[in-house]
């Protein structure tokens, strides 16, 4: 059971993938065409972006909730910044926008100990009712259709978004495995007390893991701003419901010290295939973000059992 429990925190997500391209393939016969393939794992990489921040998160032993108002602030942003000062200063000044949100929730979390429920979730509310404010309650049009690129364009025929998922998906994965910090954040999330005894900063880990959040969440608004060409202060909403899902589905463990990016990379790959195939079917959209939260609810089920065993098996004194 041990071994079987460890193989599905590691590969778990594969064979949902295997199954559900099994059932697309069979459901239609223009799954396997390259280009929808394609199209599949560029819908994708909204989730995964945001899941990579979100997997530091859980990983610390702690979550976010504000990720889509940071996406609807970044939006917003940008909108307003790029007539001003253009595309790369704007994307760049606007990131650092979102980011803040991120050292702000870090901050409450680490020096004033509230709990990140109910930090993320006031600053949810906050940060919303910010981007609204900043853009009058309205959306806003972005002119300079070259910005449209960075979310609809394509590198040696892949879409853009997809080389933007793989480049970060590289930094976090070197960030978390082969970095002290990467060790620190699985080291708080194991055991905070023994972290501060052993001389790590904590603070300083859950600052700069909520940053890391924020900054992926400003990414994934950036990308969907370039695509819409519109500043949106209500970007995504329920989208936090998606990027925890991913993050969980993937294999990190609630319980926190335990991270996979590689499942989050594909867990928003299934994510995206599963509203495929609800679309391909024709099922309404409030029945996919149904279908969202059932799979949330199942992987929680799967890592509630998992930590129940180990945790029964360690107590019984048997290697884990």
């Amino acid at each position: 059971m041990i071994k079987f429990l460890k193989l599905y925190e590691k590969f778990g997500i594969f064979f949902f993938i295997l199954a559900g391209g099994i059932f697309l393939s069979s459901a239609s016969p223009n799954f396997l065409q390259i280009d929808t393939l394609l199209n599949i794992i560029a819908q994708g990489t909204y989730a995964a972006i945001v899941g990579f921040g979100m997997t530091f998160a859980i990983t610390s032993g702690g979550f976010d909730l504000s990720v889509e108002s940071v996406m609807s602030l970044v939006s917003v942003f940008l909108a307003i910044l790029i007539p001003l000062i253009g595309i790369p200063g704007a994307i760049v000044i606007a990131l650092i926008i979102g980011s803040c949100v991120g050292i702000i929730n870090g901050t409450i979390i680490a020096k004033l100990k509230v709990n990140p429920l109910i930090t993320t979730l006031a600053m949810m509310t906050i940060i919303k009712g910010v981007a609204l404010l900043v853009a009058g309650g309205r959306q806003i049009v972005i002119h300079e259709k070259v910005f449209m690129e960075l979310g609809t364009g394509k590198l040696l025929g892949v879409p853009t978004p997809i080389f933007i998922m793989l480049f970060f998906f590289l930094i976090f994965y070197f960030v978390l495995y082969h970095t002290p910090f990467g060790r620190h954040v699985s080291a708080v999330g194991s055991n905070e007390r023994a972290s501060k005894i052993s001389g790590i900063d904590v603070d300083m880990v859950t600052i700069g893991v909520y940053t890391l959040v924020a900054f992926t969440s400003g990414i994934a608004g950036t990308i969907r701003t370039s695509q819409a060409l519109i500043g949106i202060p209500t970007m995504s909403p329920g989208f936090v419901l998606v990027a925890i899902t991913v993050t969980v589905l993937g294999g990190t463990s609630l319980s926190g010290g335990r991270g996979n990016l590689w499942g989050t990379l594909f867990a928003g790959i299934f994510i995206s295939m599963i509203y495929y195939g609800l679309n391909l079917l024709g099922v309404q959209i409030y029945y996919q973000m149904l279908s969202v939260g059932l799979v949330l609810i199942f992987a929680l089920f799967i890592d509630g059992v998992r930590r129940r065993y180990l945790e029964v098996a360690k107590a019984k004194g048997i290697k884990v």
